[in-house]
């Protein structure tokens, strides 16, 4: 049975391997630290070994490349000098993990991995030769060629996955992307509208679907995807809740983005008139926001022609739509919710990003003490 052990600080796996009608004790060191994290990783590596060990199918050069252990005892070369380059990996990765991404993200991961792996020197590298010398050159590389600092982030986090999984299948002896930093984003920009500019804007949208859509948008928080999905099944008047359970893309229906984004969302009561007039009339539609064939609304219309139409009737200031989204949770906050409610409205799993974007818009609490002066002047008698 393969088993996990540490010796001098340095971790390694042991196990049996039968080799001409006896069984050997193989001992191989994985690179890794005697630490908590790397306990659970070399556990998994250890558990995998004693899988390929029990189907027949374990392989001692791909497992450990860098190992003696096979030349020493005569085994097979096996995969030894089939190492596959970074860009084949990645590709290999992402096919493997597509039954547990959405259509949607499989399809910006795969841009991903054209355009900042497989596109670049770093991509024909062998997988086993990477340093993390080289990952910082990368990182250089994208940011001369004009990815900005989301982008290049959002590659490297693909990256040290896909290094975390060769680690583990024994691929790499050591991560090179565990310590490279990530970049440092600008925060994004929070620029929500104004009363008056909520009431030009729901004023200048036409009845029905148009002005339902763009009301879920601003008094609902709700992701485009999110309203794009919603089916009348999903809401409850009665109770005044939307139920968000699925996003709607140019892919189809799919899951939300997050598991917290399965949620139940209070519907107010300016929300509520527009709901109720839309429901008396189409409610036959599945979808609650259709086109005119019945189709669902398609967002890119939405995007680029009714919404620039509402701005240049309005005068209001041009934004993106996606500013709705943060409208709705900073005037909840600036009305006095409590930013526990406000991450559960929008679909956080945290308070993180609350705090982190809308926290300026949160209502001060009232001054229960005497003011400064006051204080001082008391002080000062006592």
């Amino acid at each position: 049975m393969a088993g996990v052990h540490a010796q001098n600080g340095r971790l390694l796996v042991t196990f049996q391997l039968s080799h001409n009608g006896t069984k050997v004790r193989c001992r191989e060191f994985l690179g890794l630290a005697d630490n908590r994290d790397n306990r659970r990783l070399a556990a998994r590596i250890a558990a995998q070994v004693e899988r390929d060990l029990a189907t027949g199918s374990f392989d001692y050069s791909a497992r450990f490349p860098a190992s003696r252990t096979p030349q020493r005892l005569g085994l097979p070369a096996g995969l030894r000098g089939a190492i596959p380059s970074v860009a084949e990996y990645a590709h290999q990765w992402l096919q493997g993990h597509r039954a547990h991404l959405t259509a949607g993200t499989f399809y910006d991961y795969g841009l991903l991995i054209k355009k900042q792996v497989a596109g670049t020197p770093l991509g024909a590298m062998s997988l086993d030769r990477v340093t993390r010398r080289d990952l910082d050159r990368w990182i250089l590389e994208l940011q001369e060629s004009g990815a900005g600092p989301r982008r290049v982030n959002m590659a490297l986090a693909r990256l040290r996955t896909i290094f975390r999984l060769a680690e583990e299948e024994g691929l790499v002896a050591d991560n090179p992307a565990r310590l490279v930093r990530s970049l440092r984003e600008p925060r994004a920009a929070v620029d929500p509208f104004s009363a008056r500019e909520i009431e030009l804007l729901l004023g200048a949208a036409a009845p029905g679907t148009e002005r339902a859509f763009l009301a879920t948008l601003l008094f609902a928080g709700l992701r485009p995807s999110e309203a794009l999905g919603l089916q009348w099944r999903d809401i409850d008047l009665r109770r005044s809740i939307i139920s968000v359970r699925r996003g709607r893309t140019r892919w189809g229906d799919g899951m939300t983005k997050t598991e917290a984004s399965e949620r139940e969302v209070d519907i107010s009561a300016a929300l509520f008139a527009e709901l109720s007039a839309l429901s008396a009339a189409r409610r036959g539609d599945e979808y609650v926001f259709t086109g005119p064939r019945g189709a669902p609304l398609d967002w890119n219309n939405f995007r680029h022609r009714t919404w620039r139409r509402l701005m240049a009737i309005t005068g209001v200031r041009l934004r993106p739509p996606y500013q709705c989204r943060h409208s709705y949770a900073a005037n909840l906050l600036a009305q006095g919710a409590n930013p526990h409610y406000v991450a559960h409205q929008m679909g956080h799993s945290t308070l993180a990003m609350v705090i982190r974007h809308y926290a300026r818009w949160a209502r001060k609490p009232a001054r229960e003490a005497h003011s400064g002066a006051e204080t001082i002047s008391h002080l000062a008698s006592v």
